[in-house]
């Protein structure tokens, strides 16, 4: 699966997702209450500012942007902190496992103190099992001065066939039952940022190991279970039976669908789907998709991407369009 359509695909689930479960009240809860969530415009209205941290919610209206009365963009929404988890390159970089040897990988130390380090390690024909552990692991942004500090374990088992040029993987597990944690301070040592993500289950198949793959065999993403604990206020959130599928194109682009089930703070569900397969050209530009959120008696939420260089995209509640929003750029 190429990675920047994998993200994209994720982004939407995870910042989308955010419009429909923030909006409402509700406490912490991480059992499911078994009902599903309402979805109306006045709630999905409420949540537009947190989505747009990450997918503008736009209007093809140029007199658009002069209605939008939402509150400030918060900076630190829990939408933008999954999505900087799940873009998290140094979180990532263990399941990268195409170049993994017999030999364990040695230490990697971060620029500001900690380290990431293989706890357990079998290599045995093309199969590879271990973990990989952040122990205060931590990273500066050249730009921002920020520090990020992260702990926690993944395990992992990539299964491979053997060549002579090494192992062409087939699949990737992997879980994080415990979570993985980060922790951002700005440079006078305030926290501007604090999370942890668990997952159980995730597992990516190749559609055609060693080369690309097609709509006859696309590549696939399956997670059981996506946690989100917000490190500010304590609530929990959580996504289960994802998937993700996705191929190249005989144009060069590329094209994916989702589905799963997403749950507010208080336990309600929504189920979550591709109604149009979200597409890349293949000069990276969104082309078109459509992901449908549904929830009781049938109420639904759409999000239409909107064609460009840039992830944004139009939605209707109910069959009315959310129109107190910028205009679409």
């Amino acid at each position: 699966m190429n990675p920047p359509l994998r993200i994209a695909a994720f982004l939407i689930v995870a910042s989308a997702g955010v419009v429909l479960f923030q909006a409402c009240g509700g406490g912490t809860s991480d059992v499911p209450s078994g009902d599903a969530t309402t979805l109306d415009l006045t709630a999905v209205s409420t949540g537009i500012s947190e989505v747009s941290n990450v997918i503008p919610i736009c209007s093809p209206s140029g007199q658009a942007a002069a209605q939008w009365v939402g509150p400030p963009m918060e900076p630190q929404s829990w939408a933008a902190r999954f999505v900087a988890l799940a873009t998290d390159k140094d979180i990532w970089a263990g399941l990268n496992m195409g170049r993994l040897t017999s030999t364990k990988p040695q230490d990697q130390f971060g620029d500001c103190g900690g380290r990431v380090t293989y706890p357990t390690y079998n290599h045995n024909n093309g199969v590879t099992t271990g973990s990989y552990k952040f122990e205060n692991y931590c990273t500066t942004n050249s730009d921002t001065g920020d520090r990020t500090t992260r702990n926690g374990t993944i395990t992992f088992t990539d299964t491979g066939t053997p060549t002579s040029s090494g192992p062409v993987t087939t699949k990737i597990e992997a879980s994080s039952p415990g979570g993985v944690s980060l922790v951002t301070r700005k440079s006078n040592g305030t926290i501007s940022d604090s999370r942890e993500v668990a997952f159980t289950d995730m597992v990516y198949t190749a559609g055609v190991p060693g080369g690309s793959a097609t709509s006859a065999s696309p590549d696939r993403i399956t997670v059981a279970e996506l946690k989100s604990v917000n490190g500010v206020n304590g609530k929990t959130y959580k996504q289960t039976n994802l998937v993700s599928s996705s191929y190249n194109t005989s144009s060069g682009g590329q094209q994916a669908t989702v589905s799963g089930r997403g749950y507010r703070s208080n336990g309600e569900y929504y189920d979550i789907s591709t109604t149009t397969p979200l597409t890349m050209t293949s000069s990276g530009d969104y082309s078109g998709g459509a992901l449908t959120f549904t929830g009781a008696d049938n109420t639904k939420a759409v999000l239409i991407v909107v064609p460009g260089p840039t992830l944004q995209g139009t939605m209707t509640v109910n069959g009315t369009p959310v129109t107190n929003v910028p205009a679409c750029r």
